[in-house]
């Protein structure tokens, strides 16, 4: 049995007093060929109950198909898309049951985003692969430069040895030093950008990531000690040329851009693996990849990144 409202049939079943309202729908992204995510506010008046969870469903424009994913809060990702349009609608549900569904979104057609652009409270580094396979599990996301910046800072405050040597594993690096001990460390952790708090100190192999994608300068690049890194997508088993990478297209990362990367040298989570006093660094001028004194703070920087799952 149903009832006709002069919005369609809702069913007999359906109570506006204990269902939830509708979410109010945000903006559809994209980060990968496969996925795309959406924004939503969650409703006001909740119901009867509690809301238990939230159900995204993006819809193919060419033929209606139906992908659907859930989650606790925004934003929901849905995978095992094609780079095809598709807009996505959310309904909210408690224990009464489902809410009716949002306004459709935007339409975002699944793709990479283009390096240096808006994404996830940053902007697009390009991707890794944490098993060293050249296949991408995360895309980087650096923090804008007002905000997610800090400079002349310690990278520890006293003491030799104890840190990480991992070149790929910045959330673990990093949160293991969110103490007053590691002054760079503890500002990324303590971050709050775009509604993100999962920013963190990057560790070697993604800092050098950021360098090869979002290099500022024309300078030529060291050749002699910087390039390998088995975690960039596609993975990289050669120094750098003098011109190769080049200087970054996305122009706000370029020099005297309003997000480049300043010229010093940038602190990375990744302890030297020669010297357990120093902690490794990349010079983005020209990429130069070496160790420093932990506790040098003169001219050197850090800044926060986080990961988006492919």
């Amino acid at each position: 049995m149903s009832m006709r409202y002069a919005a369609g049939f809702i069913s007999a079943f359906y109570n506006p007093l204990k269902n939830p309202n509708a979410p109010t729908i945000g903006t559809a992204t994209t980060s990968s060929t496969t996925t795309l995510s959406i924004t939503f506010t969650a409703p006001a008046n909740v119901g009867g109950s509690a809301i238990t969870s939230f159900v995204a469903t993006a819809k193919r424009t060419s033929d209606g198909v139906l992908f659907t994913a859930s989650g606790a809060s925004s934003p929901i990702t849905v995978t095992g898309l094609t780079a095809v349009p598709f807009t996505v609608t959310v309904i909210a549900v408690n224990s009464y049951g489902p809410s009716a569904s949002s306004a459709a979104s935007n339409s975002v057609t699944p793709a990479l985003p283009a390096i240096g652009s808006a994404l996830g409270g940053g902007f697009f580094a390009g991707q890794i692969s944490t098993a060293g396979n050249g296949v991408a599990d995360f895309n980087l996301v650096v923090g804008p430069v007002s905000s997610a910046e800090s400079v002349n800072i310690q990278f520890k405050t006293s003491g030799t040895g104890g840190e990480s040597t991992s070149v790929i594993d910045g959330p673990t690096n990093s949160a293991a030093m969110n103490s007053a001990t590691y002054p760079a460390a503890q500002f990324c952790e303590g971050l709050t950008i775009g509604g993100f708090t999962d920013w963190y100190m990057p560790a070697q192999n993604e800092l050098e990531v950021c360098y090869y994608n979002l290099k500022p300068t024309t300078d030529a690049n060291n050749t002699t000690r910087s390039g390998i890194n088995a975690n960039a997508v596609p993975p990289r088993a050669s120094f750098y040329t003098s011109g190769t990478p080049t200087q970054t297209s996305a122009t706000a990362f370029q020099s005297g851009g309003a997000e480049a990367y300043s010229t010093p040298t940038y602190w990375s989570s990744t302890q030297s693996p020669t010297y357990s006093q120093n902690a490794m660094y990349i010079r983005f001028s020209n990429g130069n990849l070496n160790s420093a004194s932990k506790t040098g703070a003169s001219g050197y920087r850090v800044r926060a990144i986080r990961r988006v799952a492919v």
